[in-house]
């Protein structure tokens, strides 16, 4: 189990730091042409606070164990979702098609939907029904909401603060989830069908939620403070530019087509 969660753990850390990585490219040698992604930015930013902090979470659990059955059930969740984002994100950067159109009604993608959330909902709810006794249960509880007061010197101020830092981005990246899930479902009452990156994302969005609420509330290892603190305002700014891209009230990549440059056409025009 501790295998099977470790690699899992490497292999969606590696993704967000490529994913991240390919970004920064695209936003620095496209600015000229597009104008500066916003998305891009924030996408990158986010990428840089989750991909060391499931490298670090990965590789802590292969050198130290202690896994749990929450935890192993989420990594097999989020995989698919994120092995499909990022083999679609892949064949754009290698200038392939990059998407599909998934011509599904909106029933049978509710009904999939409605289990995943039924599936997390019992998992989330199992994961808070049963923290480790050698941390205070700080939710829903008189007793956890009186021990929230960080006192200087206390070794468990670090273990707090990974603990606000991991519940705050699972608030964050559920809206973002939220959000794009949002304009999927807009999109095909309009035009009948649904993005496949699209779907993909959002549900990586999700299950990255959930993935910080379990490992806040069973798994929080010190290595990964920085990379968390970090996450809270990166968090924040991803969340505001996907908000104004979702009302369409900013001027970004997605109202800023790329013009190719002039050359011969291959073929004459048919009235010549």
């Amino acid at each position: 189990m501790a295998l099977v969660i470790g690699i899992g753990n490497l292999l969606i850390g590696l993704a967000y730091a490529g994913l991240g990585t390919l970004s920064v490219w695209e936003t620095v040698s496209l600015h000229r042409y597009r104008g500066w992604s916003r998305f891009g930015i924030g996408f990158a930013m986010m990428a840089a606070s989750c991909g060391p902090h499931h490298l670090v979470h990965g590789w802590t659990m292969l050198q130290q164990s202690g896994a749990v059955w929450p935890m192993l059930a989420v990594t097999l969740i989020g995989l698919p979702a994120g092995v499909v984002f990022v083999l679609l994100r892949i064949e754009t950067a290698l200038g392939g098609r990059g998407d599909r159109w998934i011509p599904v009604s909106r029933y049978a993608l509710v009904s999939i939907a409605t289990a995943f959330a039924v599936g997390v909902g019992a998992l989330a709810g199992w994961t808070i029904a049963r923290p480790p006794a050698e941390w205070p249960q700080i939710i829903c509880t008189p007793w956890g909401l009186a021990t929230l007061s960080l006192i200087p010197g206390s070794p468990d101020d670090i273990a707090r603060l990974t603990l606000a830092a991991n519940l705050f981005v699972v608030l964050t990246y559920g809206m973002v989830g939220w959000y794009l899930a949002d304009y999927q479902v807009r999109r095909q009452q309009a035009e009948g069908g649904w993005s496949l990156s699209g779907v993909s994302l959002a549900a990586v969005f999700f299950s990255c939620a959930l993935m910080h609420l379990i490992y806040a509330t069973t798994e929080r290892y010190s290595p990964t403070l920085l990379f968390d603190l970090f996450g809270v305002p990166a968090s924040v700014y991803f969340l505001w530019i996907v908000k104004r891209v979702h009302n369409d009230s900013v001027v970004d990549w997605n109202r800023r087509p790329l013009v190719g440059a002039a050359a011969t056409p291959e073929r004459s025009a048919p009235w010549r």
